[in-house]
């Protein structure tokens, strides 16, 4: 009997300490949500294109060129990302870059699918009168690209898959979205995206063992994007769709395609199996990869130079 009262007497000790402390983590929750409820400005100065019906955020580098280069950026990135890279390829060509819609200042305008990011593609390139440029796809761009030229197949010069396989697979985020409600879902959210804490610390193991230390500056222009009215929203529903690529089978295809290709690689890039970067070369039926010493998945901020020198000598040989 003196055990069994023992036993419940520490079940309900327990219990009201569980229920202290979620009380206690709701409250800071709460509070933390509604000390961050403060509206963030858009930086001035962006450009805008009209896109379908949504506008898409562009920077475009250089001046008028015969050759001209698209990038298109990775999951969760922006056109920053690219800025360090494309200063370099500019000084040859005209470079330009826009913001997927779900990412960066672009309008958030749902589906955020593989098909409505490779019809963003197009329309971006009737809009800024881009005629057949270089593609180069950055992680997640890379399947853009490969989607856009299964349903575009002359539409560019030459395309570069920059860290990236172009294949579809599971976020597997979407269920731990669902699971985790409000206050908490969005206190977590403000936390990760407003304090220089979770995405420096990403990035760093991301770029590569050579990346560069993050400053102040630049943490908040990395930031900035994801505080933008709707881009929690629309960042959840990303979560809980397939990361834009298209099937195996679908890849394999691209290898019909009458115009150059290239894959370039970070040497250190641990989102994907070392074998990648050779297997993905030989679906697309192009020459060995370009390997980039001392950049992980962010070849083009780690070794911007490196990455540029191998799209010079991708875009001298296609001649």
């Amino acid at each position: 009997m003196e055990k069994s009262k023992k036993k419940w007497g520490f079940l309900r000790v327990s219990a009201v300490t569980s229920a202290v402390i979620f009380l206690l983590i709701t409250a800071i929750s709460g509070g933390y949500v509604l000390a961050t409820n403060n509206p963030v400005q858009q930086p001035k100065g962006l450009t805008f294109v009209r896109t379908g019906n949504f506008d898409t955020r562009y920077e475009s580098w250089g001046k008028p060129s015969a050759t001209q280069i698209v990038l298109i950026h990775g999951a969760f990135e922006s056109t920053y990302y690219f800025r360090p890279l494309a200063q370099i390829l500019s000084k040859k060509f005209h470079v330009e870059a826009y913001d997927i819609k779900g990412f960066g200042y672009t309008q958030r305008q749902s589906p955020y699918t593989v098909a409505s990011d490779a019809k963003q593609l197009s329309d971006f390139l009737k809009a800024r009168k881009l005629d057949h440029p270089i593609l180069v796809g950055h992680s997640l761009g890379a399947g853009v690209i490969a989607q856009f030229l299964f349903d575009h197949p002359k539409a560019a010069a030459g395309f570069i898959f920059l860290d990236g396989d172009g294949i579809a697979s599971s976020r597997g985020a979407g269920d731990l979205i669902n699971y985790l409600p409000d206050p908490y879902v969005t206190a977590v959210y403000r936390f990760a995206t407003r304090e220089s804490i979770v995405i420096p610390a990403i990035f760093k193991t991301a770029c590569g063992s050579t990346c560069p230390s993050l400053t102040p500056a630049q943490i908040n222009n990395i930031q900035l994007p994801f505080q933008m009215t709707h881009a929690q929203d629309a960042l959840f529903e990303l979560a809980q769709q397939p990361i834009a690529g298209v099937s195996t089978a679908n890849l394999f295809k691209l290898r019909s395609l009458s115009i150059p290709r290239a894959v370039i690689f970070g040497a250190q890039d641990t989102e994907f199996v070392p074998e990648t970067p050779e297997e993905i070369a030989n679906y697309i039926g192009t020459a060995k990869p370009t390997l980039i010493s001392g950049a992980g998945h962010l070849s083009m901020w780690a070794q911007p130079q490196k990455v540029a020198d191998a799209i010079f000598t991708f875009i001298a040989s296609s001649k």
